[in-house]
């Protein structure tokens, strides 16, 4: 094997409080409420749009904010989906939890709107952000992180005294040297699309079923399932998903997405009363639910998220139930009456880390409980949750991990955030 080493040509560097790399469902939050809490604040995104999953995958219904009729997430996320409905961007739907209808509650956003409130709220606060911008290495010091972060213009270095990792990937604390773990099996992914040009009165389902016999499709589709797709306008399928947070496994995860897509496609064209089928939105990447999970200074077990079990520094809520995705299905799990989750802090803090703070999908957990709360109003929370942090520990010069509980709790606060109750 060859190696080369190539020595970094910097183009320019910059100083900062915090830095946040990942501008999506939890990484804007992160930014946002690193800059109110009074920390200068640089937010890198490697798409052209902020907004991640919800915008980019097209999954723009996030939710849970309430729990059992009550608000259970609140601040700068929450304000973000208050300007969107004002816009005109999203309907609330009637908050009256029944758990096996709990989508019900998820919030449909439209992504211009939203997108665009999240660059408003960004340049009002004061963020520094990067679009079109990737973190290359970072060296960790004894005062902070440098991040190289290759841009299309060549290498910034940024030195942030904090770091957010929100890739959702965790690319920061792997390339830090801290340990991540990863499912045998993740979760699979779902490409959002829409179809339309065809009437279901005009669709003849028995020539689906005769045709079907001689399709080649994977085990997982069925006759039944390429009609039910029709009737919802949708081509909702589910894509093996291994190793997505690297750009290899990604690649191939997009291009066998494409690939049933048109396979699903073509077969559909074949029928009587799909002649004129097609395709005529497809989001610019499949959604991902499962990637790498920190080992944090503390695990959320999937017994102690349903059981809402509190800890000393439970810093915010989750309220979605276990949802595990498989190829065959779900395997869904629900709260009883009355009872919500909570998220530790303690479990966003990779494991001996001084200066890099992990927020989304990748916080610390196990598979099962990681299923519920890799949901984007989770997501969102902890975001809040580690901007925070990571703003109060550069300002105080602490470690993330030794920042006071109760002084957390306050600036969160000060952002509008809702805070479980303490236990002494």
């Amino acid at each position: 094997m060859i190696h080369i080493n190539i020595e970094l040509n910097i183009s320019r560097n910059i100083n900062t409080d915090v830095l946040v790399i990942g501008g999506g469902t939890s990484g804007v939050f992160s930014a946002i409420s690193s800059a109110m809490a009074g920390a200068k604040t640089v937010l890198v995104e490697k798409n052209s749009m902020l907004g991640g999953t919800v915008t980019v995958a097209n999954v723009n219904f996030p939710g849970l904010f309430f729990a059992w009729g009550k608000q259970i997430i609140n601040g700068p996320c929450w304000e973000a989906i208050e300007r969107v409905i004002k816009l005109g961007g999203a309907t609330m739907p009637d908050i009256t939890f029944k758990p096996e209808k709990h989508w019900y509650e998820q919030i449909r956003i439209n992504r211009f709107i939203y997108t665009a409130v999240l660059c408003e709220m960004c340049q009002e606060v004061g963020v520094n952000t990067l679009l079109n911008a990737m973190i290359t290495k970072i060296e960790e010091t004894a005062t902070g992180i440098i991040c190289y972060i290759t841009e299309k213009s060549g290498i910034t270095a940024i030195y942030a005294k904090k770091v957010v990792d929100a890739t959702g990937d965790a690319n920061v604390i792997q390339a830090g040297g801290y340990p991540i773990i990863k499912s045998k099996t993740q979760q699979p992914a779902t490409p959002q699309n829409h179809i339309s040009g065809y009437n279901m009165e005009n669709v003849s389902l028995s020539e689906i079923n005769s045709f079907f016999k001689k399709a080649d499709f994977p085990v997982y589709i069925t006759a039944e399932k390429l009609i039910s797709y029709l009737r919802i306008n949708k081509i909702d399928v589910h894509i093996p998903c291994e190793n997505a947070d690297t750009s290899s496994g990604k690649t191939k995860v997009e291009f066998n997405s494409l690939s049933l897509l048109l396979k699903i496609y073509k077969f559909y064209r074949q029928i009587r009363g799909l002649e004129n089928i097609y395709i005529d939105f497809i989001a610019e990447e499949t959604g991902i639910r499962e990637t790498n999970r920190i080992v944090g200074e503390n695990i959320i077990t999937a017994e102690d998220y349903i059981t809402g079990i509190t800890y000393k520094d439970s810093i915010c809520y989750a309220f979605y139930p276990i949802d595990l995705h498989v190829m065959s299905g779900i395997e869904k799990k629900y709260h009883k009456e009355n009872i919500v989750a909570k998220i530790p802090y303690s479990a966003l803090i990779p494991k001996n880390s001084k200066h890099i703070l992990c927020a989304g999908r990748c916080i610390s957990s196990d598979t099962y409980a990681n299923s519920a709360i890799r949901v984007q109003s989770v997501c969102m929370a902890t975001g809040q949750v580690a901007g925070c942090a990571a703003a109060l520990s550069a300002q105080k010069d602490l470690f993330v991990k030794d920042i006071p509980y109760e002084e957390l709790c306050e600036t969160l606060k000060s952002i509008n955030a809702i805070i479980p109750p303490v236990v002494k």
